[in-house]
């Protein structure tokens, strides 16, 4: 029965991950909230795999082949991004932490990469003289006292801002916000929706969370006459999860950069943050942009690591 106790663990973790993808999912907290780890179950599943290779070879050896068709279905092992023909726009995305105490270097440094557009999370708004400088001459979103930044949202671009608006999800309630601009790049215009969904600490801020997501969603599958659209988040969701969004005509940063983490609950080692940090932060682009060079980058003060890609637009 001992021996038998490590095949049956990894039979109840491909039960889990296939929960993870069921309707069950979709109604239930719970088994929403273990597809965010469903990377760390696959790992689990593959050591126990290779550990009862020494003892039933037949019998591990097809444990661990089924665990990797699974990893394969599940998870964007490779990058399907490629070197950049045409000029591209450099973006950066971060959540901040609302009481980083390394906040102001935390500004020096991003005042040195000057990418042509920031987007900001948990922005203080006690830090508003240090955003407007780390803005300098370019256009913002969030700095202005009417705008406040909305949901901690703090928004930097090299190009001109053409239009802006807030998206109130929730009636009576100040939280809950998609921001939506539009941007002149060039000759063409681009959307970009910005959005930091509550943390599903909770089955009521969980279905806020969701519905963000919907109402994320059905912004994007609205009827408009511009091609080019960016969405960018602190989704607190993993791709995983059956709330991410998932439109035909948008793509991930998750499922074109490969598998990456950006948070983790605890300090962990850069270097074991791909294996151990979960994705919750994340971008969706059109098919008429292509990413390239995405990157994520670590700053002291905050749980979360920065994304950093290029985009350019295709045949064009």
């Amino acid at each position: 029965m001992i021996k038998l106790a490590p095949i049956l663990l990894v039979g109840f973790i491909w039960l889990m991950i296939i929960l993870t993808s069921s309707s069950l999912a979709r109604e239930q907290f719970w088994a929403d909230l273990i597809s965010s780890v469903t990377p760390h179950l696959v790992l689990i599943a593959c050591g126990i795999s290779l550990l009862v290779i020494f003892y039933r070879t037949q019998i591990g050896l097809t444990l661990l082949l089924v665990t990797l068709g699974i990893a394969w279905l599940k998870l964007p092992l490779l990058s399907s991004t490629d070197v950049p023909s045409q000029p591209t726009m450099r973006v950066f995305q971060f959540n901040l932490n609302y009481y980083n105490p390394n906040i102001r270097n935390v500004y020096q440094t991003l005042s040195t990469k000057k990418p042509d557009l920031t987007v900001l999370f948990e922005v203080n708004d006690t830090n508003r003289a240090e955003f407007i400088a780390l803005r300098d001459a370019y256009s913002d979103y969030g700095s202005d006292e009417r705008e406040g930044f909305p949901d901690g949202i703090g928004i930097i671009s090299k190009y001109p801002i053409l239009f802006r608006h807030k998206h109130a999800i929730f009636k009576n309630s100040v939280r809950g916000v998609i921001i939506e601009l539009v941007i002149a790049v060039g000759d063409k215009k681009m959307r970009i929706l910005a959005l930091h969904p509550p943390s599903p600490r909770t089955r009521t801020l969980w279905h806020k969370r969701n519905m963000m997501l919907l109402h994320l969603s059905n912004l994007l599958v609205e009827q408009t006459d511009i091609e080019h659209t960016i969405v960018i988040g602190d989704f607190n969701t993993h791709p995983q999860s059956v709330h991410f969004p998932k439109l035909f005509n948008y793509s991930s940063c998750y499922e074109l950069a490969g598998h990456y983490a950006s948070w983790a609950p605890i300090t962990i080692p850069n270097t074991l943050y791909s294996v151990l940090g979960i994705s919750i932060d994340h971008c969706l682009v059109s098919d008429s942009l292509s990413l390239h060079n995405f990157a994520t980058l670590p700053f002291q003060g905050s749980d979360h690591l920065a994304l950093m890609y290029e985009l350019s637009f295709i045949n064009e």
